[in-house]
């Protein structure tokens, strides 16, 4: 019975470990992707902005120059890059945090949403093996003061039984 118990409480032990390596892992992830995207978005609009002065602001106004005023061609260009910067940091999510949420958990997450649903799920069976191992334990502990008290209790009998002759 012993051996059956401590299997138990070996297996809900194991099962707490990985679903705690889960959580652990899911936690990882979001603060990864976090990171990743908010470097990725950094990086975008360095390079828009880098874009915006160098190649395609020169490229440009020179072309529209010969249609419009300099001036003209140099504000319709910047406005545009300046649009562009703005859609990239409104679709940050989309365009950045959930390709890496995918690409870190292999295709399985998609989304923020779904990671935090995913954490969530794991935390919830983090919980829940801990309380079967809090259950299990205190299901030996209880039948170990049992069979102490038991033994303890036969061993005063016995005892008693022992003194009674020996006075007699």
């Amino acid at each position: 019975m012993e051996n059956k118990l401590f299997e138990q409480v070996k297996d809900e032990a194991i099962t707490y470990g990985k679903a705690l390596g889960k959580v652990g892992k899911l936690h990882f992830i979001g603060i990864v992707s976090r990171v990743l995207g908010l470097f990725l978005l950094i990086l975008t609009v360095v390079l828009c902005v880098f874009a915006l002065f160098t190649f395609g602001a020169v490229a440009a106004i020179d072309v529209l120059a010969k249609y419009m005023p300099v001036w003209a061609a140099a504000l319709l260009i910047g406005s545009t890059y300046l649009v562009l910067m703005i859609v990239a940091v409104l679709a940050r999510k989309p365009l950045f945090v959930h390709p890496f949420i995918s690409l870190l958990t292999k295709q399985v997450i998609g989304t923020q949403e779904q990671l935090t649903i995913e954490t969530l799920k794991a935390e919830q069976e983090v919980t829940l093996q801990t309380v079967r191992i809090e259950t299990k334990v205190d299901n030996a502990t209880r039948e170990l003061n049992f069979y102490t008290y038991l033994v303890k209790y036969i061993w005063n009998w016995l005892s008693g039984k022992l003194r009674r002759r020996e006075n007699t």
